[in-house]
This record gives structure tokens, sequence and C-alpha cells, in this order.
């Protein structure tokens, strides 16, 4: 494994977009906490953040949530609603509110609709009333679909039922 890691880490490393995606993939793939330093790096890569959120959030480590938070202001989509599921993956307290004020401005339906099903993995006050606000509020369907649906899981939760 130490040639294989090195060789990603290179890889992580290259100009080649196609390199870079390959490491991305396999270090998620394995989980390899090992990589998450350089993973946070690939945060700044703006053709590859979507991924290394994808991929962070697959390895679940902690001290990649204050970089994951930033993305969730970035221009793209795409990433917002990379670094939400990643973030609701590694289960850090501290997205719990970023995750909340996101659901209620965000322009992109699919990133409110990841936002609704993430927050179902912080039980709190807070984010019941973020839920019961989208139930009421958001324009789209799904979005107010996803936020009952995660409304019931954290009911279940708080009744013991897993």
């Amino acid at each position: 494994m130490p040639e294989t890691f090195e060789r990603l880490l290179a890889n992580l490393k290259s100009k080649d977009f196609a390199l870079r995606i390959e490491a991305i993939l396999e270090f998620g793939r394995l989980r390899e906490k090992s990589a998450v330093p350089a993973l946070i790096e690939s945060l700044s890569d703006s053709e590859t953040r979507a991924l290394a959120c994808w991929a962070l959030g697959r390895i679940g480590e902690k001290s990649a949530v204050k970089d994951i938070l930033m993305l969730l202001a970035d221009d793209d989509p795409l990433v917002r609603h990379e670094a939400v599921l990643a973030l609701s993956r590694i289960k850090d307290r501290r997205a719990a509110k970023p995750i909340a004020n996101l659901l209620r401005f965000d322009t992109d339906e699919k990133v409110r609709e990841e936002c609704a099903e993430a927050l179902s993995a912080f039980p709190s006050e807070n984010t019941i009333t973020a839920l019961k606000t989208a139930i009421q509020n958001d324009p789209s369907k799904l979005v107010r679909e996803r936020a009952s649906k995660s409304l019931v899981v954290l009911r279940l939760k708080k009744l013991g039922v897993k």
C-alpha cells in the first residue's frame, strides 16, 4: 500500500485532471485517513473540489469539517451539494446551523433538498424548527417532502427507534 499511496498522492498533485480525479476517487473508496490533508488541499482546486468533498465525507474525518464548511458558500451548486453531503456523513455538530441556514436561503433546489435530508443527522430543536419552516415555506415540493421525511427520522430517533 505505501507505494500505491505515494503514487496516488503524486497523482493528486498532477496537472493531469484525469489523474487527480482517479486519486480522489481511490482515496475515497479506500477511506484513506492519511490522505485527508492532501484532500483538504484539493478543496482549493475548482476542478476537483466537489469530488474532494465526496471523498472526505466517505472518510469521515472531523479535521476536514472547517474546510468543508467554507464550501457551503461556493458559487457552484454541485460543490455546495457535495459539501452538505460530506458534512452529514461526518456528523459534526458544527455543521447543523450552517446547513439549516443553507436550507432556508440557498437558491438551488437540489442543494436545499440535500440540506433537508442532511439535517436528520443533527437532532436538535433548531434543526426541527428549520425543517418545519422548510415544510411550510419552501417553494419546492421535493424539498418539502425531504424535510418531512427528515422530521420523521428525527422523531423516531427521539423515540429510540433506529
